[in-house]
């Protein structure tokens, strides 16, 4: 039996599993942007080779979704409002992420004005039909949406479907008479809660992704079934749980972030065998840079988050984003400064030193030329870089800056790691978290080569490169837990005559969280479920997150949510009212089946007794040409230690041990930075 996971990343697929003989495997090959499957397809063909007919599940984690809403390559898709709300995707909201711009743009709406109609019907705030729908002119502005229009995939957000989904079930059902191949997404099923234009919002990603995400999912089913037969594919949320494919392709939106997510998954897995419970996840890869502050063992997972500037109102794990990566490209601005990114090479043509046709200066041409990357070394040796085509990339930028080849990238590598930098101070300093505490779990293509010089400036005492940096995150799909978040809203106060209210609206979404289980083959003992609160003083316009015991709640009553919330609300804003009432808004059922940890048992692999002498050549360091000694990292056996300047290479990434840090090669496969200086 061989479970394999697969990590999509704009650069590069990553895969790994556990092979027959119980060895941890990685494989690596380029990202195929036009088709995602064709790398991972190409991936599984030379990867697993021998162990592909043993392939018994493929979980899989990707950034296609990212990814099409981004460079804005989903499908022609149509909404339709309630009458009166036609403008809902252009009017958005008043915020403004600038306040002190003078011109302020907010970003194109998903679906265009020219695709959006409007249904003749309402619902009251309380779910009661106040004019009924009028199927007919539905159906004849859903007709002139195909045939002029030529839309590919249809979004319902009617008003307070949240609170009565039957106009939207009344309309998809309508609409399957006439067009049966038309994919039709429901608010109600996507987002059945409040906020009409977060809604409507998240409704229209999802329309805009599901042909695209569907597609690519079945050519995915397709080809296991063709080469190993039954096996299951299952996909990372964002919210860092995997569901099976047929439960993503209806809610294709839950995919976006999906590999970032599978990251921090992995190091909180890992930081337990460590015994690290306060840390910081540090995911470079080509493009981005992923980062997630875990406390206490347990990583923030927000309700809301925004994807190019459009709200996605899913349960997403907590991580803040740079345009930083191995692939980001070198330019100068108008002012004739030096920047690094967000532009990147990607996968095709790639850094200069790829030799695939990129000519523009990217940061790995730049550690190249900074000899941190050998080139007959990089990717295990089966992709060697090219040094020639790396320094010609960056001749023309070093001529424009004044200085040479070798002093621009320099400038390069400090630039990215002041980027990566903001994202770390973005999850921690500015939310009120000294740094300092947390060790740095640096991973990704990129992670391992600057954690210590971004810890450096944040003076964090320990970084960890986990096993198998390059391809971290594929480790955490095979780590995560079987989830899925069920949510609905409904307006209640805080009081002991509104409980029984509150209980019955938990167990009708554990009743349908059963029900979707069983059908992927669950009991419902098998289940765990976990209930949360989103509640508010009354008169105030968000809420807060609180954990809803059952049992304490059975027992305490209106006492403990009460409690709960005024220190919630006092840990976020410094502030609580205790006189103020209390409402409930919005209720959260969180469905978990436990996921296998078996893989980590594997990790460390078996203690090597390889020779570890190092290799001498001579690298550029702040500035100047320095000695530096370079280890194979599987030749390295527990305890070994070192003090910098050293770099460990290994297949999948490169580490950098700077002066002033001393690593040591610690259990279940890790590698242990630490500062002597700030010791």
């Amino acid at each position: 039996m061989v479970r394999v996971a697969v990590e999509v990343g704009g650069t590069f697929t990553d895969l790994l599993w556990v092979d027959a003989g119980g060895q941890v495997r990685t494989w690596k090959v380029p990202s195929t942007p036009g088709d995602p499957s064709g790398g991972v397809i190409a991936g599984l063909e030379e990867g697993l080779a021998g162990d592909l007919p043993a392939l018994t599940e493929l979980l899989h984690g990707s950034t296609v979704a990212t990814n099409a809403v981004i460079e804005r390559t989903g499908c022609r898709a149509g909404l339709v409002t309630t009458r009166g709300f036609r403008d809902i995707l252009v009017t958005q909201r008043q915020l403004r992420d600038n306040v002190y711009a003078v011109v302020s743009k907010k970003p194109a709406p998903i679906v265009p004005l020219s695709r959006t109609v409007e249904a003749v019907e309402r619902m009251t705030v309380r779910g009661e039909v106040q004019v009924p729908l009028d199927v007919d002119a539905l159906l004849r502005d859903v007709t002139r949406l195909v045939d002029e229009q030529q839309v590919e995939a249809l979004a319902i957000c009617l008003l307070h479907a949240y609170q009565n989904p039957a106009h939207e079930q009344h309309a998809r059902a309508a609409i399957a008479t006439r067009f049966p191949d038309l994919p039709v997404v429901l608010s109600s099923d996507v987002l059945p809660a409040i906020r009409e234009y977060e809604r409507a919002s998240t409704t229209a990603i999802a329309a805009y992704l599901s042909p695209r995400i569907g597609q690519y999912l079945s050519h995915l089913e397709e080809y296991l079934r063709e080469r190993v037969g039954e096996a299951p594919l299952f996909v990372m949320q964002s919210s860092g749980g995997v569901l099976p494919s047929a439960g993503i392709r209806s809610r294709p939106v839950e995919m976006l972030q999906s590999g970032p997510a599978a990251g921090v998954i992995a190091a909180v897995r890992v930081a337990e065998l460590l015994g690290d419970s306060d840390l910081i996840t540090l995911d470079i890869g080509g493009t981005s840079t992923d980062v997630c502050l875990v406390r206490d063992g347990v990583a923030e997972v927000s309700a809301e988050r925004q994807l190019d500037g459009l709200p996605v109102g899913i349960p997403s794990v907590d991580i803040a984003n740079v345009g930083a990566g191995g692939g980001s490209l070198a330019w100068l601005d108008r002012g004739g400064m030096l920047q690094v990114g967000p532009q990147s090479a990607g996968a095709r043509p790639g850094p200069a030193c790829y030799g695939f046709g990129g000519d523009q200066p990217a940061v790995t041409d730049a550690v190249v030329q900074l000899g941190w990357l050998r080139p007959a070394h990089f990717l295990g040796g089966r992709m060697p870089l090219h040094p020639e085509r790396a320094a010609a990339a960056l001749a023309p930028l070093a001529r424009a800056l004044g200085q040479d080849s070798t002093q621009a990238a320099q400038a390069m590598v400090d630039i990215a790691v002041a980027n990566i930098n903001r994202a770390v101070r973005l999850v921690s300093v500015q939310r009120g978290h000294d740094p300092r505490g947390y060790a740095l779990y640096a991973f990704g293509g990129m992670g391992a080569l600057v954690g210590a010089l971004v810890a450096d400036e944040l003076r964090i005492r320990r970084v960890v490169v986990p096993p198998h940096p390059g391809l971290f995150s594929a480790l955490g799909l095979l780590v995560a837990d079987l989830e899925r978040t069920y949510r609905r809203t409904r307006l209640l106060p805080l009081q002991p005559e509104t409980l029984p209210e509150i209980a019955a609206i938990f167990a009708g979404l554990r009743d349908a969280a059963e029900a979707e289980y069983a059908g992927y083959g669950y009991r419902p003992e098998q289940v765990e479920t976990h209930a949360f609160l989103e509640m508010r003083y009354r008169g105030q316009g968000f809420e807060l997150l609180v954990p809803a015991d059952p049992a304490r709640l059975a027992t305490e009553g209106v006492a403990y949510l009460t409690q709960a919330f005024h220190a919630a609300h006092l840990a976020r804003y410094g502030t609580r009212a205790p006189v103020d009432a209390i409402e409930v808004v919005t209720y959260r059922l969180v469905a978990r089946v436990p996921g296998s940890r078996a893989v980590l048992a594997h990790l460390g692999g078996e203690c090597p007794v390889g020779d570890a002498t190092p290799e001498t050549a001579e690298v550029t360091f702040d500035g100047r040409r320095q000695p530096c000694r370079f280890y194979q990292r599987e030749r390295l056996p527990v305890g070994f230690t070192t003090s910098g300047l050293a770099i460990v290479e290994e297949p999948t990434a490169t580490t950098l041990v700077p002066p002033g840090w001393r690593l040591t090669a610690g259990p279940a496969g890790a590698l242990i930075l630490e500062s002597e200086a700030q010791a």
